[in-house]
């Protein structure tokens, strides 16, 4: 089995896991992942203010990691659907993310 889906998850999954300070575990039949920010690496406070930054600057859409009863501040939630060349420019985007700890 193989096909778009699956290269975008793997392709999601390779790129978020060789950012310095995010880890994800690989999804198993959903189009989404749930990566980790290390707390050392990115000090967030507000992982709902983190999303809604990247959005107003980046125009990059995520959903934040307590929207899914996650307690801790240092989850979000990324789509893989989108084509592969906008996942790079997505995990582009995340390694530049330090400044817009919240």
């Amino acid at each position: 089995p193989g096909g778009r889906l699956k290269e975008q998850r793997d392709t999601a999954f390779r790129l978020l896991n060789e950012i310095p300070g995010v880890s994800t575990q690989q999804a198993r039949g959903a189009l989404y992942l749930f990566p980790r920010l290390d707390p050392e690496v990115y000090p967030i406070r507000s992982d709902e203010a983190f999303a809604l930054e990247l959005l107003k600057q980046q125009k990059m859409l995520i959903s934040h990691g307590t929207a899914f009863n996650w307690i801790a501040p240092d989850h979000f939630r990324l789509v893989t659907l989108p084509a592969v060349r906008d996942i790079r420019d997505a995990a582009d985007v995340l390694r530049l993310v330090r400044t817009y700890a919240l």
